[in-house]
């Protein structure tokens, strides 16, 4: 097992409650129904007019659309970096399509649930080099939970190629899907509902450069 070890950068970003919660029910973390679109909580594919997602760019760090999707760069190391719409759901199965542009094998990438604000929220996330793990993150303090260090699955394929990544964030279960591959179910009552978003982050070595697209919400 590889040791994985957090350290945060952190950029803050200001959201508001836009939308009601939705309604709770149970969800196997083994299979995802097909839903109508009486089901879509939100989606956006990045083609239209922004609907709430930030946009920054510096000398170190980007986010905005390019692409035709949604771009996180950043060329700092030992950094997280994310980006949220501004809605406010509580339970929710989130799907978003991912890809490295560039940068490092050794990073993460993946989505947020229940964010309520910089120093509260979950993150399901995994690597290029085929790395996984859900953590939260409480009071400004970084925790996996139930992983002493990310885990490896082969059922990641490793470095570019584009990948479909689920979170299911249902009651008290977080659980993690890679192209229909289910990785990962934790139990955690800390956070019960907030904002959803994209995450990206960095180790070592800097350059870490992925397109998000097609990022939809469904209500489990």
């Amino acid at each position: 097992m590889k040791n994985r070890y957090f350290w945060l950068g952190l950029l803050g970003l200001i959201v508001i409650s836009l939308l009601p919660a939705c309604r709770p029910a149970f969800l196997a973390a083994d299979r995802l129904p097909w839903v109508g679109d009486e089901a879509v909580l939100f989606r956006d594919d990045f083609s239209g007019e922004n609907v709430g997602w930030p946009t920054h760019q510096d000398s170190l760090s980007f986010a905005g659309f390019d692409l035709s999707g949604y771009r996180l760069q950043s060329g700092m190391p030992d950094f997280q970096f994310w980006s949220v719409p501004g809605l406010n759901f509580q339970d929710t199965l989130v799907q978003v399509r991912a890809q490295k542009l560039a940068g490092p094998d050794d990073n993460l990438f993946g989505l947020i649930c229940r964010y309520q604000d910089d120093d509260n929220f979950y993150a399901l996330v995994i690597g290029s080099d085929g790395y996984y793990g859900v953590y939260k993150r409480i009071a400004g303090e970084q925790t996996l939970i139930d992983q002493a260090n990310l885990d490896f699955s082969a059922a990641i394929a490793q470095g570019g190629s584009a990948k479909t990544l689920q979170a299911v964030c249902q009651a008290d279960q977080l659980a993690l899907i890679v192209n229909g591959t289910p990785l990962i179910q934790v139990r955690d009552a800390a956070l019960t509902h907030g904002d959803v978003g994209m995450i990206i982050g960095s180790f070592a070595e800097p350059g870490v450069d992925i397109l998000f697209d097609n990022f939809i919400v469904v209500s489990p």
